[in-house]
This record gives C-alpha cells, structure tokens and sequence, in this order.
C-alpha cells in the first residue's frame, strides 16, 4: 500500500507504516528541521511544504492517507484552546478538502486526548461530521504508548476510517491488545493486565485500572510524554498526572518514544509532536490483513 503522510512531523506515522510494510510516497510538512529529518530518511519521497496552498493534483496516487495534524488549538496545556477553530488545529479542515477531492480508500489521523473536550465535546463531532460527509466509515480509539510496550504514558486519539466500506470496522472490534477497551457501558474496578506488554523500564509488569470504555489509568512504572513547548509550539502532552518511575531527559526520550537514533532530534520540540511509530506500525498491519482478505 501506498501512503501520503500529511503534518508528517518527524515521519512517527511514516516510520511506523513503513515497519508494516507500507511504501510512503509523499510527504506535507512545513517546519524546516523536520523536513530535514525527512529528507535524511525519506530521500527519494517528495516533500511539499505549506498545506494550505498544497492541491490535490500535487498528490501521488496513494491508498492510505495519514495525517497528525496540529494539536496546539486542542490541547488541554493551552489556557486559551480555539479548538477547530483555531489558525492551526483548524488545519484539519484544510485537509479534509484535499481528502473530498481524492477520496484515498483508508484515513488515519491523530491527536491529543484534548480534541475529545475541546469546544464542549463539539470539536469531535465536527471531525467526526467531516469524515462520514466525505463517505467514510470507522471511529476512533485512545492509545497509550505504554500499551506498545514503550516506557511512556502517552496518550493519543487515533481515527481510523475507509472510504464508502465497513472495513475499519473490523479493526475497532480487535483493538483490545492495544487500546485496553472494555465493552461499552460496562465498568470494572479490577486491576489488570490485559493486553499489556511488561515495562520497558524494569522487570515489573505495569499494573494499571481500567477505566470502562477506552483507555486506561496509570498506576506505576511509566515516564511523562514529554511536552511540545518550545516557543510557538505549545502542547503535545498527556492529559493526567502521573506517578513515575524514572525521568527521561530528551536524549533518552526518543527512545522512549520508539523513535531510532538516526531519527532522534536535538529539540525535544519534535519528538513531544511525533507519533509513536509502533502504533502507527500496529494500525498499518492491521489494515494490510484487511487489504489482504479483500
């Protein structure tokens, strides 16, 4: 499967997809540092810069689209949160007037647990209203970075959707290895394991409670997602306060992140925006089993 990876950031998604097995072919990103991360990894891959100029005629054909798009407008670390209507979170709609023209079979976005909240709830419905007005069925799902394994308590909402099918679907009934959903409505107080990989920081499992619907409570043994706050670039950071077993300093935070070294900034800015790679590699094989049963 092709892919064209929009708000592309340090290639998070674009890593990840690729790990899958995936062939990225065309990248959007205008911040000048990343694009040299891009170019170094990517160097045969297109990079356009400024989506708000970008037309649909300058995009390869490709499957799937993926796009992070900004957060700053919907983070709960920002006091003022414009939400959707913000100059930069706003962005979404930019690129969903790309997506109207080409209509790619598989979207994947991403972006803080803020976007849930923000705008009175509002802002979820709008993107949700964008994606089905366009023909595309699936939903969402929260992860958390600590649920791949990784030493960080990271928390992203992930949509999922496929052009004019059900197939998306399919993913959301099997996202439990994951996302540590429960069935709807049903609440537990038990503490669990389930679907949890053992700490990348010491031999103790992680031991966390589950909160009914998606998602998961912190208990021990995670590191905080390190926060996008250098200058302009506020934002990017888990909502909840947590206990944690050890600090990461951005030299190490990267790896945390499951980004390689080769890949690993100076600027804690970047890696605070980027994409897990291993969720990213996780949504893309689940997606390829489906393009495979077709």
């Amino acid at each position: 499967m092709r892919v064209a990876s929009f708000f592309s950031g340090i290639g998070g998604f674009d890593l990840g997809f690729e790990r899958a097995g995936m062939q990225v072919v065309f990248q959007c990103e205008i911040d000048k540092f990343c694009q040299q991360i891009l170019k170094r990894h990517w160097p045969e891959v297109p990079i356009y810069d400024d989506i708000t100029t970008l037309t649909h005629s300058a995009i390869p054909a490709a499957d799937l689209w993926c796009a992070g798009w900004p957060c700053q407008d919907l983070s709960n670390a920002n006091t003022e949160r414009l939400g959707l209507t913000g100059e930069r979170s706003g962005l979404f709609y930019k690129y969903m007037e790309l997506v109207a023209e080409v209509r790619p079979g598989w979207l994947v976005l991403e972006n803080v647990p803020g976007l849930l909240s923000a705008e009175q709830g509002t802002a979820l419905e709008a993107v949700i209203d964008a994606l089905e007005a366009c023909g595309y069925l699936g939903g969402w799902l929260s992860c958390n970075a600590l649920h791949t394994g990784l030493p960080q308590n990271r928390d992203r909402v992930f949509f999922i959707a496929s052009f004019r099918s059900k197939r998306a679907y399919k993913i959301f009934t099997d996202s439990s290895e994951l996302s540590g959903n429960s069935p709807a409505g049903k609440q537990s107080g038990k503490k669990t394991r389930s679907g949890i990989r053992e700490s990348a920081i010491g031999d103790a499992p992680l031991v966390v409670q589950r909160r009914g619907g998606f998602g998961y409570t912190l208990a021990k043994n995670v590191c905080p997602t390190l926060r996008a706050q250098t200058g302009k670039h506020q934002g990017g950071h888990s909502d909840r306060p947590i206990l944690c077993g050890q600090k990461l300093d951005v030299d190490r935070v990267g790896k945390a992140d499951g980004v390689p070294p080769r890949l690993d900034g100076r600027r804690g800015r970047v890696i605070g925006n980027a994409v897990v790679p291993a969720i990213a590699e996780w949504i893309g094989r689940k997606i390829l089993t489906l393009e495979t049963r077709a």
